[in-house]
């Protein structure tokens, strides 16, 4: 019995470690697929990255489709498999060419960099109706027609410091610089749009 079981361990052991080298094989292959594509994806957007990356996994999957299939069953089918190679090749990737992952990871960064830049920003005037300090500091201004503009208070701006000091107060006139970003809403269990304040001045 005891034999049996040494023997069974033995085998299992002998299986982890053949699963574990098929994925530093995969990343290896990976790695040299994804380096030999810094160059072409330089100025590339986030998602033409992704399919690139997507594309290499998939050219060494091909190549040890069999050993795969044995750790993970038949990732093109099964929901969520190919995700879990792709997560557990990454992983592997992060010990082998964390210089390829940098990059690519500096070049998705200054795509957002760039888009955060060429985000459009809208421009109110009016008067403070009320400031409520919530779980995000929450400003409400009536514009010159009228109408109600619920604005948050997210990230640093120049001149934040007149809402966070509390240095502007009901009723003063003032001109706000924001933009929109969809953000989760809990209580409505949905996505929806919310106006960030990017710049305020007391007029």
């Amino acid at each position: 019995m005891k034999k049996s079981l040494l023997v069974f361990a033995f085998a299992l052991f002998f299986s982890n470690a053949q699963s574990q080298d098929i994925l530093d094989i995969m990343a290896k292959e990976v790695c040299s697929c994804a380096g030999g594509k810094k160059e072409t994806l330089k100025g590339a957007d986030s998602q033409k990255m992704q399919m690139e990356l997507g594309l290499c996994i998939i050219s060494s999957f091909s190549n040890h489709e069999k050993e795969v299939t044995a750790k993970y069953g038949n990732v093109m089918e099964a929901d969520g498999a190919m995700e879990k190679l792709g997560g557990d090749v990454g992983m592997k990737m992060a010990g082998i060419c964390p210089d390829v992952l940098m990059s690519l990871a500096e070049m998705g960064m200054s795509e957002i960099d760039s888009t955060e830049v060429e985000q459009e920003h809208s421009t109110v005037e009016g008067r403070i109706v009320e400031i409520k300090p919530e779980q995000f500091l929450t400003v409400v201004i009536k514009d010159n027609s009228g109408r109600n503009h619920t604005m948050l208070v997210l990230t640093f701006f120049e001149d934040s410091n007149l809402l966070i000091e509390n240095k502007l107060k009901k009723n003063d006139k003032v001109s706000v610089d924001y933009w929109e970003q969809e953000f989760y809403d809990v209580k409505a269990k949905d996505f929806r749009y919310y106006k960030v304040i990017q710049g305020i001045k007391k007029i």
